[in-house]
């Protein structure tokens, strides 16, 4: 206030005048300050006070403003320093090595599988055609009347026609081979089971 009095008194203005503007100004401040107190509305141009309070707010609102940017930017520093940056670039280099070896080892397997399923569809169709082949021989053989066979040797082809029925139908396979040659042994059975002439008969192994 004492530089602007003698900037004013230096431009020749009259201390009068320099009193009675100055006087003015404070009852304005004072008016400005009482209509603040109960809620009036008094323009800020005068009332020195408000506006040195909202300068005063202002620059508050603008240094924690500025605090806080400097900590976003101090973390986003922190972040994406050139070390992390580094560690996090390592560590996916790290991870895309392990997937690469996973995938190989995973097109491994499922190649394994793959040879696996194959040599169980071979397995399991040569069991079905050994099979097969046992009850056709057996058939060709006995439906020869006089063809030695035992009591036994019949029960275990029925046997093995049970079980190669049963793998057909679970794996969904076709037949179409063996219904012949099963007549041809029911009716050799009944033949040497009337005439009694399994081996057991012949040989005296059994009695009836």
């Amino acid at each position: 206030m004492g530089e602007q009095v003698n900037a004013l008194t230096y431009l020749g203005i009259p201390m009068i005048v320099v009193a009675c503007a100055l006087a003015l100004l404070f009852m304005l401040n004072v008016l400005g300050s009482i209509f603040d107190f109960y809620g009036k509305v008094w323009p800020k141009i005068i009332n020195f006070r408000r506006r040195r309070r909202e300068k005063k707010e202002e620059k508050e609102k603008q240094s924690k403003l500025l605090e806080r940017l400097a900590e976003k930017l101090e973390s986003f520093e922190g972040h994406y320093n050139p070390e992390k940056i580094a560690q996090r670039n390592e560590w996916m280099d790290w991870v895309n090595r392990r997937a690469e070896v996973y995938d190989d080892a995973l097109g491994r397997l499922l190649l394994l599988q793959d040879k696996l399923n194959e040599n169980n569809e071979i397995t399991l169709d040569l069991y079905i055609n050994v099979n097969r082949n046992r009850i056709l021989d057996f058939a060709r053989i006995v439906a020869d009347d006089n063809a030695l066979a035992s009591q036994e040797e019949f029960n275990r082809i029925y046997k093995v026609n049970r079980e190669y029925h049963e793998i057909l139908a679970k794996y969904n396979k076709e037949n179409g081979e063996v219904d012949t040659a099963m007549k041809l042994i029911d009716e050799a059975y009944d033949y040497r089971m009337k005439h009694h002439s399994f081996i057991e008969d012949i040989r005296g192994y059994t009695k009836r």
